[in-house]
């Protein structure tokens, strides 16, 4: 395992860490790990629309759960318990070691990749498979020749921490509010435990250099909006406000070919409705270990092997996947946001209806019904 960094090492994120990465961590033994370290349980979401409506929607089906749905645990935090269980489990790690490019045999066929350590003189490691982790900016994709940066298919994000912000629910919700200012993206805030607060925004790429936004003023605006301000009256920020890119499952690369695989935000499995990266980064993660195993097995490293793993991914997660764009291009309905909103605030019944959509794959489809939009305005 080869990472330019040195755990534990922050990672820019909203720091939520869905039901589907519960479910992985779970089925790997690791849950335990993450309840009991530095995270908080979390019972539900809160949305807000552009006219300040307030929808809280409990996750109904895991409410007499004896451990939370879904948590937020500073990436600091949750990478470094990954990364210690992969040392625990037998991976040699090499960290502040940076990769520059894969390396190729004569036929094109992926070997291995140009690494230098600690600063020091390049070095090419070989090996029969490549699985690139390497991120939203990945060098193994660059080098495959993959577009880095579809500006419909990418989304901006920002990220702060604060402390002393008041005002979120006793079940710890995490918070997605459609402002004005911030539409056709969402300002988040999220709790954290010892009182801190993960608070953001994400937008569109095109959407941002269409309206030639400047997301970090956009950031302090929201924070000082009317809805907000009194929230953060006494808040503080910790350290500095961070970006980074968010490609988006919209449009997926590539995942496997001879000799290498890509995972997570490296294969631009990021939701497209949500921004959520890290439960499809767990499922694409764990799928590639047990596909890995497979081929070291049956000593079959070529395309034709490893597209099975690609298959078996987007099996999981490309109608979900196809869903969420739908849903994100339905935010730019505003009047239809703040209709759903404020009817879901008004209606236990619509409430319910929206929580299991974040469980329910087929419930998650009526929100792109004409139908359930027609019933919503009937309401």
């Amino acid at each position: 395992m080869l990472d330019k960094d040195t755990f534990p090492r922050d990672k820019i994120c909203g720091d939520a860490i869905s039901g589907k990465s519960v479910d992985v961590l779970r089925e790997l033994g690791l849950l335990d790990l993450v309840v009991r370290d530095e995270s908080l349980g979390s019972w539900g979401v809160t949305f807000s629309g552009p006219s300040g409506d307030v929808a809280a929607i409990p996750f109904s089906k895991f409410m007499d759960a004896p451990v939370a749905p879904g948590f937020v645990s500073r990436r600091e935090v949750f990478d470094d318990i990954l990364f210690r269980v992969a040392g625990e489990a037998g991976a040699e790690i090499w960290q502040n070691a940076d990769v520059s490019g894969i390396v190729r045999r004569e036929d094109g066929t992926v070997e291995g990749v140009t690494v230098a350590r600690e600063g020091g003189e390049p070095q090419i490691v070989k090996a029969p498979l490549v699985v690139g982790a390497d991120g939203a900016y990945s060098v193994v994709a660059r080098d495959l020749g993959m577009e880095q940066l579809s500006e419909k298919h990418y989304c901006a994000g920002l990220r702060a921490y604060y402390e002393g912000v008041t005002g979120f629910h006793p079940k710890n919700f995490i918070e997605i509010h459609f402002v004005d200012e911030s539409i056709p993206g969402y300002f988040w805030i999220f709790p954290m435990p010892n009182g801190r607060a993960n608070v953001g925004i994400g937008m569109l790429s095109a959407a941002v250099k269409k309206r030639k936004v400047k997301l970090k003023p956009l950031l302090d605006q929201l924070v000082d909006h009317p809805r907000f301000k009194e929230r953060f009256a006494n808040a503080k920020r910790i350290g500095p406000v961070k970006g980074w890119g968010l490609p988006l499952g919209s449009k997926p690369r590539p995942m496997a070919g001879d000799g290498w695989m890509l995972v997570g935000d490296a294969a631009s499995l990021i939701d497209p409705f949500t921004g959520e990266g890290i439960g499809n980064a767990m499922v694409s993660g764990w799928r590639a270990g047990e596909w890995a195993a497979r081929a070291i097995e049956a000593n079959r490293f070529d395309k034709a092997f490893l597209t099975d793993y690609e298959s078996e991914v987007l099996d999981r997660l490309r109608n979900e996947l196809r869903l969420s764009h739908m849903m994100q291009r339905l935010g730019n309905w505003k009047w239809l946001l703040d209709t759903v909103i404020r009817k879901a605030s008004r209606s236990e019944e619509l409430a319910d209806l929206i929580s299991c959509m974040f469980d329910d794959l087929d419930e998650r489809r009526r929100l792109v019904s004409p139908l359930f939009y027609l019933r919503v305005l009937k309401a």
